[in-house]
């Protein structure tokens, strides 16, 4: 199934060609829901190996996963009409509750590998602001696109063009070890730390080495 999903992200991208390429499968890589398309990998193999500009690789894809994600988005939002009318008063308070914190919640999901699927849909039946929901979502995915699409530039400085396999091993090898690191924090308590302390408290706290509360059990 993951090779069948690898080879048709790739003649897609392929069929497209360029930035276009990886628009469509940043796209199709967000437009699922609850089904994680590996859409990364391929924004980290371009700019591995082909001459692009990382910056408008992030752009592209992480306007294309902001694009995917509205589908979820919409989905949600339309169920809401199925809500009883004391539902929907529950949610309307929830809605003004959350305020900005949702955009910020949106956004934390979005720029790491997290289940954002979940917040989404709640944001969604909740009928949250449509502008605040799609402009944190981007930003989110420019992030993590952006992170991976610069991962991919600074290992192609490192790579012989001429020992194919030996840097293709290497690109798996650094895409996994990364993919770890990301997934050993827990963005969960990282959004109960910004929302409750702020940015300036969680950063300095990280810097002091206090960082054990963030890591996943």
């Amino acid at each position: 199934m993951s090779r069948y999903l690898w080879n048709w992200m790739l003649n897609i991208a392929l069929s497209f060609g360029g930035y276009a390429g990886i628009f469509v499968i940043s796209i199709l890589g967000n437009v699922i829901p609850l089904m994680p398309i590996p859409y990364l990998a391929l924004v980290f193999i371009y700019t591995a190996y082909f001459p692009a500009d990382p910056l408008l690789v992030g752009i592209v894809s992480g306007i294309g996963g902001g694009i995917g994600k509205l589908a979820i988005y919409f989905l949600s939002r339309g169920a809401s009409r199925l809500l009883s009318d004391k539902q929907l008063k529950q949610l309307d308070a929830f809605r003004r509750l959350i305020g900005n914190y949702g955009a910020l919640a949106v956004f934390i999901f979005a720029a790491t590998p997290s289940p954002d699927d979940i917040v989404i849909a709640v944001l969604g039946v909740a009928r949250y602001s449509i502008l605040k929901f799609f402009i944190a979502i981007t930003l989110g995915k420019i992030v993590i696109s952006l992170i991976t699409a610069s991962f991919g530039k600074m290992f192609s400085l490192f790579v012989n063009p001429d020992n194919l396999i030996i840097s293709m091993v290497i690109t798996l090898v650094l895409f996994i070890v990364t993919t770890w690191i990301i997934f050993k924090i827990d963005w969960i308590r990282v959004f109960e730390i910004v929302s409750s302390k702020g940015w300036k408290h969680f950063l300095r706290d990280i810097l002091k080495g206090n960082y054990k509360d963030i890591l996943s059990k």
